[in-house]
């Protein structure tokens, strides 16, 4: 059960240099993103994945898609150029999901619906992180706006970490892989030192490679009938330092630098030829030839934290931290058309944000109870900024190019109190949470974006409730309820299109909100350990874009609120300690893993796009100290469940990997990889979503990769 001196310890150890590092990597799984506090994960009364810096170095994951392909409800979404656009947890998807690098949001996705750009959160290296943490259920009261269906949290590395005593020490690591899939050379060096009171750590990584190929069937032909991928040339730098110093028993301060840039360089050869019809007098059609692009994403963060142990009437800890983050995305597209000549259009896209996270924790040990009661603030400024340029090559003319959006600036700040009772000795558990959240955005106008826009303003009140219930040391039943809710962005608000079809802005928009439903199981003991979870979530005021009509013979659409979205599902997940249940090899498991959802927009009774079909995850391994191997097969079912009946059905299919790693000598760990051993053709569903089968371009370019491999070598010392 809970023990409160395993509380008590933990604060004591997260305050106190130097860190036990083997002590912590031998503790059962330990969460923040449900309560904002650390917590062991039976003890949390939703569904909670986690994904270790081990969980991806055994599949062999270079980046968060491959990291979360396991994980049952959840996908990283997005391929290809843009790279990776969000997150889907049990149906939901992009700004309904809230990402967060520590304490520190990350800025909500940007897609104009063209293909000149994107403005996505790919500002992220793994190497740089500890844990990955998914919760599934909206998270709005301890997180604010943005997690109406949950949140992904990346935790960075802590040096302790990384080094392996508990006295003055400096380690060292070299971290080399090769992935036929991209072919792309990646290298992680790292050194973390503790002396004294003092600890820090710095990684930096430098990777090389080429597009993501599509499946080995893919047409190498350039036009729309082109099935291979774009050629492209892909650079990836990223620095990453923290440092750590202990000033007294109960002040720790702390230090974090972050800088991530990557370039992409790609040929659109499947644009040359592409003819599109015009609507200009004696001009039949727009023509594409020479087409390619190169894209700069960048990230920079820095941020201060404090940890105060100080043990007041009112407060016990006060942990704060305040971080600026810069993050911007330049694309520059060239081509050569019939109706502009030879063109270079630049898109630019930057967001600054400030933000300040506070929460105060205090302990109450009454007569029949235990109370960790945790309260806080948080406050952020961030500056949405656009800068486009047209530039007409032989002229040498350069005009401001059309945004869609104006320049905007968002404040968010939020109060919040949570309490997590222990009662009939820690047997069962009781979490209550309330959250006051306060938006506004103020658009502006320039060159680009001459319409005005009133500001969009408005406050939230959300709430949860959960409960644990220890029915003896292995077997517990929980369940929560919660609400959440996500403000309108600045391109839900006020995104308009002229061209082709219209789209009209709508800046009188709702904040959208949920309130889900959870119940499950949960086991564990020597043998076995499982996890099954039901859950219903209810959204009103669900953000979609809707035809309205008709003009000039164009359609017409727009955003609006509908009154209500429905999902529900089940998931299970499990592991079988095989050498424990039937005398098998020592350090042989099996592993399994299903997860089903459905919903539909109750107005229409129309299917949510949005929603994954069927699936499921088998794996057999062996892992002792110093090799074994995995072997994974990922079933998918048929989706042909859409809101338009004419969108084509997305294949099922299932896919094997396979893994092993070795350590010939200490410190040094090689691995390999088989993926997709069988080479199965498949498409992801979401690759899909939109299309009727009229697209000029060739479905084989939006396929998943064939048959693939990759190794690599981890030395640490």
């Amino acid at each position: 059960m809970y023990n409160k001196t395993l509380l008590s310890a933990s604060i004591l150890l997260a305050l106190n240099a130097p860190v036990h590092a083997e002590d912590v990597k031998e503790m059962e799984k330990i969460v923040v993103s449900a309560t904002k506090t650390e917590q062991q994960k039976k003890d949390i009364s939703s569904s909670i994945e986690i994904v270790s810096t081990d969980d991806m170095s055994e599949s062999m994951a270079s980046d968060l898609k491959q990291a979360l392909k396991n994980q049952p409800g959840v996908s990283a979404q997005g391929s290809g150029r843009f790279g990776l656009s969000g997150f889907n947890i049990r149906g939901i998807e992009n700004s309904r999901i809230k990402m967060m690098i520590d304490d520190v949001q990350q800025p909500n996705s940007y897609n104009p619906g063209a293909n000149e750009q994107r403005f996505y959160s790919n500002g992220i290296e793994i190497d740089t992180l500890q844990q990955i943490e998914i919760n599934k259920s909206p998270s709005s009261v301890a997180y604010g706006s943005g997690a109406l269906g949950g949140l992904v949290l990346l935790r960075t590395k802590n040096p302790g970490d990384f080094l392996v005593t508990d006295q003055d020490e400096t380690r060292f690591g070299i971290k080399t892989s090769y992935a036929s899939v991209d072919d792309e050379f990646k290298n992680t060096a790292t050194v973390a030192t503790r002396k004294g009171n003092f600890e820090g750590i710095l990684i930096g990584t430098y990777a090389s490679g080429h597009e993501t190929k599509t499946h080995d069937s893919g047409s190498s032909v350039e036009g729309p009938d082109r099935g291979e991928a774009n050629p492209a040339d892909n650079d990836l730098k990223n620095i990453f330092a923290k440092g750590i110093y202990q000033v007294n028993d109960s002040n720790k301060v702390g230090l974090t630098l972050e800088y991530y840039t990557k370039d992409y360089d790609e040929k659109e050869l499947n644009y040359n030829g592409y003819s599109i019809p015009s609507m200009r007098p004696g001009q039949s059609s727009y023509d594409y030839e020479d087409s390619f692009n190169n894209d700069e994403n960048s990230r920079f963060r820095v941020g201060l934290s404090h940890d105060w142990l100080l043990q007041t009437v009112i407060t016990d800890e006060i942990n704060w931290s305040i971080d600026f983050q810069g993050a911007e995305s330049i694309s520059k597209n060239h081509d050569t058309t019939n109706f502009a000549g030879e063109r270079n259009r630049e898109r630019k896209a930057k967001e600054n944000s400030v933000q300040l996270n506070a929460k105060a924790t205090k302990f109450l040990d009454l007569t029949d109870s235990f109370h960790q009661l945790t309260y806080g603030l948080n406050y952020i400024s961030s500056d949405f900024d656009l800068d486009n340029t047209d530039y007409t090559i032989g002229s040498g003319a350069a005009k401001p190019g059309a945004t869609g959006m104006p320049d905007a600036k968002q404040k968010q700040w939020g109060l919040f109190v949570q309490n997590q009772a222990y009662l009939l000795e820690d047997q069962w558990i009781i979490t209550t949470g309330l959250r006051y959240d306060s938006f506004e955005t103020t658009p502006s106008t320039d060159e680009a974006f001459s319409t005005h826009y009133d500001d969009n303003k408005d406050s939230a009140v959300t709430a949860k409730l959960g409960s644990v219930y220890h029915i003896n040391d292995n077997l517990s039943l929980f369940g929560q309820i919660s609400q959440g809710f996500k403000a309108p962005t600045v391109y839900d608000l006020y995104y308009l299109y002229g061209r082709g079809a219209i789209i009209e802005a709508n800046p009188d928009l709702k904040s959208e909100k949920s309130l889900s439903y959870e119940m499950g199981l949960r086991g564990d003991n020597n043998v076995v350990s499982f996890e099954l979870s039901t859950f219903l979530s209810e959204y009103k005021d669900f953000i979609a874009t809707s035809k309205t009509g008709t003009s000039n013979g164009k359609d017409v659409f727009t955003k609006q609120n509908l009154n209500k979205v429905e999902i529900y599902g089940a998931e299970l997940s499990s592991t079988l300690l095989l050498d424990e249940a039937f005398n098998a090899p020592t350090g042989s498991y099996f592993r399994f893993n299903l997860a089903y959802a459905d919903g539909e927009d109750k107005q229409t009774g129309n299917a949510l796009d949005s929603v994954s079909p069927l699936t499921a995850g088998i794996s057999v391994g062996l892992k002792r100290e110093n090799y074994g191997a995995d072997a994974t097969m990922r079933m998918v079912a048929r989706k042909t469940d859409w809101s338009d009946e004419d969108n084509i059905d997305a294949p099922g299919y299932g896919l094997l990997d396979l893994t092993g790693f070795y350590s010939p000598v200490k410190d040094l760990t090689l691995r390999a990889g088989l993926f997709n051993a069988l080479n199965k053709k498949y498409w992801s569903y979401n690759e899909l979503d939109g299309n009727t089968g009229t697209s000029a371009f060739n479905i084989d370019s939006k396929s998943q990769p064939g048959r693939n491999w990759g190794v690599s070598a981890d030395y640490q010392f």
